[in-house]
């Protein structure tokens, strides 16, 4: 393969159509026919069948989404940007099985499983841009993302300990040879509780690609900038500024380099996501059983005062070589620096704080976080081909190294400090008391932390005729050191993990797979020190997954689909309870915890300009034993759909698009508290002509007003609420 000829972002298989596509299949081939005026060689659907697009992330070799057996979902850039989703954790929207944790919860959900947003990759490697100050808990932004991928399940062989139940890899955009540049202006206008549309934030970006000396040195430049932008709640902005810039040498026709630096600065106005909350209807009855219609959702129960500032910076290289036809090498390494601070006035759950359902005036605390974080991470293999006595063998071979060190403190005012002086009206925020800033709250030492990561894997594809077995083994090491208030913590884990596959092709376009994986999660120090209240031997959470499937490309390719039905069995799983008004990290030793269920993405193109799209999950997930044997795992829906439609328009109207789509939820459990099931409704209308392409987009077009998680104390995070989203792009 010469690097010159191929488009590097074609040439690690990054998919530019979707499994749940929300790109017009037969665009392309559209506009084709339309400028050589053959109606009859219009093509519906993609031309090859979307499970024949090539996506590496579950398996890191080159392999198609009908050869990977594993249940797996990407969103393409086309998908990002027309549902106006600016970073992950809005992407979740679109992909059943995953959801977003609490506004400063540096975690989500994936089948079931709560899991550090640390396991969302930027191209293959885990980043580290949210800040331990909870300032970027948004997860990262989408601003420069090519992809984004949701890979359900465990994935510890090949990226180590602590993906227990899924990932998360946006693959970002590289240098081109064919030179292009696109401006844009942006705006996201919200409904508050007064008026329509009178929160109002504006963007200007920036994404520019071409040959700097022919196609030896490409580059390719992105910005966006976002100056102070209102949050739809009152009180609140953000202030972005994101940048990245890469480089690609090509060496000859065999190798090439790709140095890359990113930054990321942020300001808020309005905390970190500690007062995100808002109080809800059942609060003012005295009895709240089930998180009801949110109150006074564009009114913030924090303070002016508040603020949240965070910067970080990544500079990675990556090394691509050819060794002959059959054999490649990838190398990856990279360095990602984070400095985050925080001051929020929060309603706190402590019990010092004299709080009680039903009554109106509410203390609140302040609370001061800062981090200063840093990731140095690697990661290489090499990947071949070859047969031996008619037996094709697909290896891979790799070893990746991760060394995280986390300065992080945490300052509350004291309760008796705080009552009487921080009061707020649970049913008017306006009408507050806001005392002085402890002037001791700043003076903190940051308790330092360290983890390495060490993973050395094998996986081999065997394939006779129609069956391929797919099989691997992993070392997996982590070694955590943590001190906190003078006391050290510390614990060397390792294990052998493997994983084994079968599939079997029933035709060039259908397989059968059923595959087997683990995990291996060492228990944070993190949570140890903070939590453990005094104990220290916790064993390391383990996972068995099982997961059997079809995908296929069916109809003349017109529908692409795959259906996995699945089991995750948990040993040692842990579990945050509140014991005599103090909150304990607990264990439950051995098997303890069970996820199943069925998931299913389809793509059916009806005719050249219909296109639908469907992405549901069936999800059952329960502790096996203790106290909540049986009960729904917290913010897991038992039921998620999303459904997306577009419509292509012809003739004199062919540049334009039309698109709509329905997002559902069952009932959710948050604790001891339960959150409603909801429908919410996005549509939006394109145009594109090659130079200019704008788009609007309604979210949350009939303005479903609910609760999106809990928060603090029994206030809960409202959903966004109706916002409408133009944006412009000019191409030259």
């Amino acid at each position: 393969m010469s690097f010159k000829k191929t488009k590097p972002r074609n040439a690690l298989g990054t998919a530019l159509i979707s499994v749940l596509s929300i790109s017009p299949l037969a665009h392309a081939d559209q506009q084709d026919n339309k400028n050589a005026q053959i109606e009859e060689l219009k093509v519906i659907g993609h031309k090859d069948g979307l499970m024949q697009v090539k996506n590496p992330t579950a398996s890191k070799m080159n392999l198609s989404f009908k050869d990977t057996g594993r249940s797996i979902t990407q969103l393409d850039e086309q998908l990002l940007k027309d549902l106006a989703l600016e970073n992950v954790r809005q992407a979740f929207d679109y992909v059943a099985g995953f959801r977003g944790n609490g506004p400063a919860d540096r975690t989500y959900t994936a089948r079931g499983v709560r899991t550090s947003i640390d396991n969302v990759m930027v191209d293959g490697l885990r980043s580290l841009q949210g800040g331990e100050a909870g300032t970027g808990s948004r997860l990262p932004s989408t601003f420069n993302a090519e992809s984004t991928t949701f890979l359900r399940g465990p994935a510890g062989l090949l990226y180590g300990a602590g993906v227990g139940g899924g990932l998360i890899n946006i693959t970002t955009k590289r240098p081109e040879a064919d030179a292009q540049t696109r401006i844009g202006l942006g705006s996201r206008s919200y409904v508050t509780d007064g008026s329509n549309f009178d929160s109002n934030r504006f963007t200007v970006n920036l994404d520019s690609t071409g040959g700097l000396v022919e196609d030896d040195v490409l580059y390719r430049v992105l910005a966006q900038y976002t100056p102070d932008g209102d949050h739809f709640q009152e009180g609140r902005s953000v202030d972005e500024k994101l940048f990245d810039v890469a480089l690609t040498f090509n060496i000859g026709d065999s190798t090439r380099i790709t140095p890359r630096f990113e930054s990321t600065d942020r300001e808020r106005s309005g905390g970190s996501g500690y007062a995100d909350g808002v109080f809800e209807r059942n609060f003012f009855s005295g009895n709240v059983t089930t998180y009801g219609k949110p109150v006074n959702r564009s009114f913030y129960y924090g303070s002016n005062q508040d603020k949240g500032e965070n910067s970080s910076k990544s500079f990675s290289l990556m090394l691509e070589h050819e060794l002959n036809s059959n054999w490649d090498v990838l190398l990856r390494a990279r360095k990602n620096e984070t400095e985050s601070e925080s001051l929020d006035l929060y309603i706190s759950d402590s019990s010092g704080l004299g709080n009680s359902v039903g009554e109106d005036e509410i203390n609140r605390k302040w609370v001061y976080a800062k981090g200063d974080d840093e990731y140095v991470l690697f990661d290489g293999a090499i990947e071949g081909k070859f047969s031996t006595a008619g037996i094709e063998h697909h290896l891979l071979f790799g070893a990746n190294y991760r060394d995280m060190d986390v300065g992080f403190a945490r300052n509350f005012q004291s309760n008796s400090d705080a009552v009487g002086k921080n009061t707020i009206s649970a049913s008017n925020p306006r009408q507050q008391l806001v005392g002085p800033v402890p002037t001791d709250l700043r003076d903190v030492d940051l308790s330092p932390r360290n983890e390495k990561d060490t993973n050395i894997y094998l996986k081999d594809r065997v394939t006779l005729g129609d069956f391929t077995l797919a099989g691997g083994v992993a070392y997996v090491k982590q070694e955590q050191q943590e001190t906190r208030r003078g006391t050290a913590y510390s614990g060397d884990f390792s294990d052998t993990i493997w994983d084994l596959g079968v599939i079997y092709a029933l035709n060039s376009d259908m397989n059968l797979f059923a595959t087997y994986s683990r995990s291996y999660d060492p228990v944070s120090a993190r949570w140890i020190s903070q939590y453990g209240q005094g104990k220290t031997s916790f064993k390391p959470v383990e996972g068995d997954n099982y997961e059997i499937g079809i995908k296929g490309d069916f109809f003349d390719k017109r529908l692409s689909s795959g259906i996995t039905l699945f089991r995750l069995e948990r040993s040692n799983s842990t579990k945050f309870e509140r014991i005599d008004g103090v909150w304990h990290l607990t264990q439950l030793e051995g098997a303890s915890f069970r996820s199943e269920g069925l998931e299913w993405d389809a793509s059916f193109a009806l005719n050249e300009q219909f296109i639908s799209s469907i992405s549901y999950a069936f999800t059952r997930a329960y502790d096996t034993i203790g106290s909540d044997e049986g009960k729904q795992a917290n913010n897991t829906p038992k039921h998620s759909l999303a459904i997306w439609n577009t419509y292509q328009f012809t003739g004199e109207l062919d540049d334009f698009r039309l698109g709509a789509g329905l997002r559902f939820e069952s009932d959710r459990n948050d604790g001891d508290y339960v959150l409603e099931e909801y429908v919410e409704a996005d549509v939006g209308l394109y145009y594109d002509n090659n130079t200019i392409d704008a788009s609007l987009v309604l979210r949350n077009a009939f303005d479903k007003n609910r609760a999106e998680a809990g928060a603090n104390w029994v206030t809960v995070q409202p959903n966004d609420p109706r916002s409408l989203n133009l944006s412009i792009r000019y191409t030259f």
